[in-house]
């Protein structure tokens, strides 16, 4: 169930915004996602542009303030492939709605999935896309410490403009 993974992966992110933050890990401000508890350590990226305009998609908002598409070099790293027929148990908490649940003050499945690959020593999963199928895109729990696969980004974010609800 473990996939190799190293190259450029993208990420569509707001513009202005210091670049470095993207790659640092511990921030206490880290607001939560699909695979992450508030300021709990996961990097999102995408293997491309068009993978990346529909991860982003849902969150745009007509008017919206400008995005930049950043562009990152991971090495070298295996992660467990949610693709993999054999990951459907782990496959069927993380694709549920997380967002609503927050919101109903209950614990996301898709975060009990996250805890359950993070405390099996996985360095992230690669998530197939439910907007599209076909695409894909990779979260990384750990990153740029021992053990983990390196990530620096590459060259200055590209303005980009944004459709709302791409898919």
């Amino acid at each position: 169930m473990l996939t190799d993974v190293s190259g450029r992966f993208v990420k569509i992110a707001l513009s202005g915004v210091d670049i470095d933050i993207h790659l640092e890990r511990g921030r206490s401000c880290r607001p939560p996602a699909r695979f992450n508890r508030k300021g709990q350590d996961a990097l999102y990226l995408s293997p491309n542009e068009e993978s990346a305009r529909v991860a982003i998609g849902q969150y745009v908002v007509e008017g919206g303030p400008p995005r930049g598409l950043f562009t990152f070099e991971v090495d070298y790293c295996k992660l467990f492939d949610l693709r993999n027929p054999q990951a459907a148990p782990v496959y069927e908490d993380a694709r549920q709605p997380w967002q609503c649940e927050l919101e109903a003050e209950r614990i996301p499945r898709s975060w009990g999935a996250a805890d359950e690959l993070r405390n099996a020593g996985h360095l992230g999963l690669i998530d197939p896309s439910r907007r599209r199928p076909g695409l894909w895109h990779i979260t990384l729990f750990r990153w740029n410490e021992p053990g983990a696969p390196s990530v620096r980004m590459v060259g200055n974010p590209r303005p980009i403009e944004i459709i709302p609800n791409y898919r």
